[in-house]
């Protein structure tokens, strides 16, 4: 009988959990048009989109989500962040491609501080496919000047009030390419987080090593 109070907390435990998980979905931002995501970086990882939709559970981003054999549609932008996650730590299994931004937290201490980077290992040296769930990477681990330049800072620009339309259609042309005349921002880790969080999927153009959102 003395058990009964301990598996009572473990569930309300567990409903609270579960709860805030919800909430997290509820309270994120919905978009007017679906957004669709390939789901070809799921062969790279040897995964299907059963997986995936278990995955993006784990991360309290399953609702709202349409997933088929090789494309994934949703207005919910916390689900696009979660899936854009999982796809971009993708890439650290796919030779030959140019990997995209990665948002990583970097802990050292009671110190953690967000990380916009291309080059996830030289912050995470050890750094795999699996582990976009990882809540932190040790600072001690990573290159410093690595750190320092991928730091987001405090400093933030005019774009920081726009919504994910505006931003897009100011910075960005029809293709997706940031526009030449703000190239600077590439150099701006508060930019690319404001990217990231808008839901984007953020790379660099191939030919002219400008930011560009991924539109498909």
């Amino acid at each position: 009988m003395r058990r009964l109070p301990k598996l009572t907390a473990i569930l309300a435990g567990s409903v609270l959990m579960f709860a805030a998980a919800a909430t997290a979905q509820s309270m994120s931002k919905q978009l007017k048009e679906p957004q669709a995501v390939p789901l070809d970086f799921l062969a790279w990882i040897h995964r299907d989109p059963a997986w995936l939709q278990q995955q993006m559970a784990a991360l309290g981003a399953a609702g709202g989500v349409k997933i088929g054999n090789d494309m994934l549609e949703t207005t919910d932008v916390g689900a696009l962040k979660a899936v854009n996650r999982i796809r971009s730590f993708a890439y650290l299994a796919a030779k030959g491609l140019n990997p995209p931004y990665f948002d990583l937290s970097v802990a050292s201490g009671d110190t953690t501080v967000r990380c916009v980077t291309s080059n996830p290992r030289g912050i995470a040296p050890d750094i795999g496919p699996m582990d976009f769930a990882r809540t932190s990477f040790p600072a001690e681990a990573a290159d410093q000047s690595e750190l320092k330049s991928c730091t987001v800072s405090g400093k933030i620009g005019d774009y920081a009030e726009l919504d994910r339309a505006a931003f897009r259609d100011r910075y960005f042309n029809a293709s997706g390419t940031l526009k030449p005349e703000f190239r600077d921002l590439g150099d701006d880790s508060a930019f690319k987080a404001k990217a990231i969080d808008e839901g984007f999927f953020l790379t660099t153009e191939d030919y002219s090593g400008l930011l560009q959102l991924d539109l498909r």
